[in-house]
């Protein structure tokens, strides 16, 4: 009886301390990350001593990382893949050697061992995606040029942390061999694969089918559940993490039919065991460690996060990025990530790093994701500083080079912001040209395309890409630029579906003549009417995507 009492005070002292912190941390928009990991502190054995931190909570802890690997294989498939361009990719790829080389050279001259300081560049040149895609959907930029190019670098770096654990874990099989454990972890991985896809055709297409056939909707929650523990312990047998078979699991299952059941269904354990891993890694932190190592801490904390602002503003400009969008992303990646708080223990575990360097990190780490969302503010006043003057063509081009099929609206008045509105609600994708610096200025802090141009100028529509978009409306107040706009855009680009909004009748035949499609005039519904002109000849397009 009293180790029952001993575990229901435990579990009572955790959620009085979730639903007084977490909700705080949230409503301050530090995050809930920052949430768990307080609590952790606060209540384990190194802060209030509330909660003694025995082995059970670590291990419910680490089956939270299991099932955010499985989540993350699951997001990994054909569709969303195609989401995101060659140059996005090429810079997400770029980001992680550019970032992590340079750590791991100034970890390597304090005096660790090569395999060692790796792991520490690896582990800090990722970021966090649950901070970043929480400070993305707060600040409405999941669709725009950061947005995207941010999530495409989280998804490279998160197909980096696999291999990363392979060979961390084969490093320590392999007697401390640098290459014997490449090559090591490289046969186990790729055998591994080629058996779990031999039996995806065989068993996991079967079992969904099976447990989806029953019509109940807790047999194909099991089956979700047995799928994801059930090769995480098979990786975990043939001597490669649990984590690790976890994603390879959530990558088969991203190719079947049953990728969005499985992914609700599993969606209520990974949180709550994610969050008790975030708690757990908390009770592992010792404040008095940090005041006794602040300097060391405070050194690691400034170096990382200007290694990683410097490294990714560099690689967003070599990929033609505008400055506030190259700065935008820098402050958005410079924090360190959740699976740090993965790889450090592995890193102890396999002979790679001592306690007292793997602690050293693991601090950092935390206060770096405590500061992030404090920097996200501190950007958003300095960006806006670089719109000052005349942005560049390279600006209007390096948002428009992934761009196909997409609307471009020239004017950004009242009627042009109701049309770019209803697009965007529609998923159509679109830039906007506007010779108001004001506007350009906070529609770019909300996240929307919207740049300062020109539209009479043919290098500038040349910029947005016109050769390759579907349609130009054109809703700027004075109908002689909107004239001289039509007559350009259709001399140059004759494809294009033009739609012009015109003051009154007497304009219409000169429209017509210049070259538009449509000719809508002002009323009521004019955005209405432009916009419903638009999606007659750009649904199709969208159908034939799916």
């Amino acid at each position: 009886m009293p180790e029952h009492h001993d575990y229901m005070r435990d579990v009572l002292i955790l959620l009085i301390a979730l639903l007084a912190l977490v909700p705080l941390f949230v409503r301050l928009r530090l995050g809930n990350v920052l949430g768990y990991l307080t609590i952790g502190i606060v209540v384990g054995p190194l802060g209030l001593g509330l909660i003694s931190g025995d082995e059970s909570t670590g291990a419910l802890g680490e089956l939270g990382v299991v099932f955010l690997l499985f989540s993350i294989g699951l997001e990994i498939n054909v569709e969303r893949l195609r989401l995101f361009g060659l140059r996005t990719y090429g810079m997400a790829l770029l980001q992680i050697p550019v970032t992590a080389v340079p750590i791991a050279v100034l970890a390597h001259l304090t005096g660790l061992s090569v395999a060692g300081s790796l792991l520490v560049g690896g582990a800090l040149a990722v970021s966090s995606t649950a901070i970043v895609i929480q400070l993305l959907s707060e600040r409405g930029q999941m669709t725009g040029q950061v947005g995207r190019a941010a999530i495409a670098i989280l998804l490279m770096q998160d197909l980096a942390v696999a291999p990363m654990i392979v060979l961390v874990t084969a490093y320590g099989a392999a007697g401390q061999s640098l290459g014997a454990a490449l090559g090591l972890a490289s046969i186990k991985f790729v055998i591994f694969v080629l058996l779990i896809a031999v039996g995806q055709r065989l068993a996991l297409r079967p079992l969904l089918r099976l447990a989806a056939s029953a019509g109940e909707p807790e047999v194909f929650t099991a089956a979700a559940l047995l799928l994801v523990l059930g090769i995480g312990w098979l990786s975990q047998t043939v001597g490669l993490s649990m984590a690790l078979g976890a994603f390879v699991a959530g990558l088969l299952v991203a190719d079947t039919e049953f990728r969005h059941q499985v992914s609700a269904d599993i969606e209520p354990v990974r949180g709550l065991l994610l969050g008790l891993f975030f708690v757990s890694v908390g009770m592992g932190l010792d404040l008095r460690f940090a005041a006794a190592h602040l300097p060391t801490i405070a050194a690691v904390v400034a170096v990382a996060m200007a290694v990683k602002a410097s490294a990714m503003f560099i690689v967003a400009k070599a990929f033609r990025l505008s400055s506030p969008r190259a700065l935008g992303l820098a402050g958005l990646l410079a924090q360190g990530s959740e699976f740090a708080f993965v790889l450090l223990p592995l890193g102890i575990a396999n002979g790679l790093l001592d306690r007292t360097t793997a602690q050293v990190i693991t601090v950092s780490v935390g206060l770096t994701m405590a500061i992030m969302p404090i920097g996200a503010l501190v950007v958003d006043l300095i960006a806006p500083w670089f719109l000052r003057g005349r942005p560049s063509l390279g600006d209007i081009e390096s948002e428009s080079g992934e761009l196909k099929g997409h609307v471009v609206i020239a004017g950004f008045g009242q009627v042009g912001m109701s049309v770019a509105r209803f697009l965007v609600g529609e998923q159509v994708p679109i830039l906007v040209l506007d010779l108001s610096q004001q506007r350009v200025a906070e529609s770019r802090r909300r996240g929307l395309p919207v740049f300062y141009g020109n539209a009479t100028r043919k290098d500038v529509l040349r910029a947005s890409r016109l050769d390759r978009a579907q349609v130009l409306v054109v809703v700027v107040p004075d109908p002689k630029t909107a004239e001289q706009i039509t007559t350009i855009a259709r001399q140059s680009f004759r494809h294009l579906r033009i739609f012009v909004r015109a003051r009154d009748e007497s304009w219409v035949a000169k429209l017509r003549a210049a070259g538009a499609d449509a000719v809508v005039l002002d009323g009521l519904t004019t955005a209405l009417d432009l916009v419903e002109r638009v999606m007659i000849f750009h649904a199709p397009e969208i159908a034939g995507d799916g």
